[in-house]
């Protein structure tokens, strides 16, 4: 599930959007959520509390899903409904609320702001398919979430990933090259790669050469050169980032599977990051929050009872 972000731009912009094409809908179509809910078809039940066809239309309508994409992601959709729930359930063991006072100042804005455009909030967002409750509970999840992440990414906390991650978020950017084969036989592509890191080390070759003769990456033509990139800037696959932060300037690592094939992989330029743990720290405190989301997820899938209907 990704990380909940600009709570109240999203909400907007879903509102008024889905505004407009309910204005559109006869009266006999413009059924509260609510009242569907009643009698709307079980899909799941996550330990115990369920959640229904009525929760994933609503989640669809929210997220102007148009009905063949929903259709064709119902899985995945219903995967993030039942994230959604176990996360409230870890949430609610925690006993972690976040401030009412909160919760009404970002509930009191998205209406503002819904006004500041033009329209009726209260009509927008029955519109919508939004009760009270539920533009509430869409707008609770995330504050709770973000009230615990707080108590975990103390300043100590923030502190201790910096030093134990510090080029991750101070803007330092390597320069990589790439040796990349994919076939049928991994096994086979490893042993290669392994004797041509070797004839490498032994400047029989040089990386730029190699990569030219053998890699049938797009990169060959270049001697493999993937260009500068920082630890999430997402301008090489994300498999590969690790690796080359993990190599020093010059060196070659051993073959690596990704899900493209096998490689090797050399740093041939590294670029020092300027940034300060202050400037650093949101970053940081995000990336946390994403880390222990994935986690959180992962324990309570393990020991939930989720039974699919």
């Amino acid at each position: 599930m990704k990380q909940f972000t600009q709570i109240l731009a999203v909400c907007v912009a879903v509102l008024c959007s889905l505004a407009t094409t309910s204005l559109a809908q006869k009266p006999s179509e413009q059924k509260s959520s609510a009242s569907a809910k009643d009698a709307s078809p079980v899909l799941v039940r996550v330990n115990g509390t369920a959640i229904t066809e009525s929760d994933l239309s609503f989640f669809v309508k929210t997220r102007k899903l148009s009905s063949d994409d929903a259709e064709q992601r119902q899985d995945v959709l219903l995967e993030r409904l039942i994230e959604r729930q176990l996360l409230r359930g870890f949430l609610a063991q925690k006993k972690i609320v976040a401030s009412p006072v909160l919760l009404e100042d970002h509930v009191n804005r998205l209406k503002q702001r819904l006004k500041t455009g033009g329209g009726d909030p209260e009509q927008l967002l029955s519109k919508a398919g939004f009760t009270d409750e539920s533009l509430r509970r869409e707008l609770r999840l995330p504050l709770d979430w973000d009230a615990y992440v707080r108590q975990i990414a103390t300043d100590s906390k923030l502190s201790e990933i910096w030093k134990q991650r510090k080029q991750e978020f101070d803007g330092t950017e390597v320069r990589a090259a790439q040796i990349a084969l994919k076939s049928d036989n991994p096994e086979s592509d490893e042993k290669k790669l392994a004797a041509i890191r070797d004839e490498i080390i032994s400047q029989r070759i040089t990386f730029k050469e190699a990569a030219k003769k053998h890699s049938q990456a797009p990169s060959a033509n270049s001697g493999g050169d993937l260009g500068l990139f920082g630890f999430r800037s997402g301008k090489v696959s994300p498999e590969l980032v690790p690796i080359g932060f993990g190599l020093k300037t010059g060196d070659v690592s051993p073959p690596f599977r990704s899900s493209f094939g096998v490689h090797l992989l050399t740093v041939t330029e590294r670029i020092e990051g300027q940034l300060s743990l202050e400037d650093a720290k949101p970053e940081i405190r995000q990336q946390l929050s994403i880390e222990l989301q994935q986690e959180t997820l992962n324990a309570e899938r393990a020991k939930a009872k989720i039974e699919k209907r």
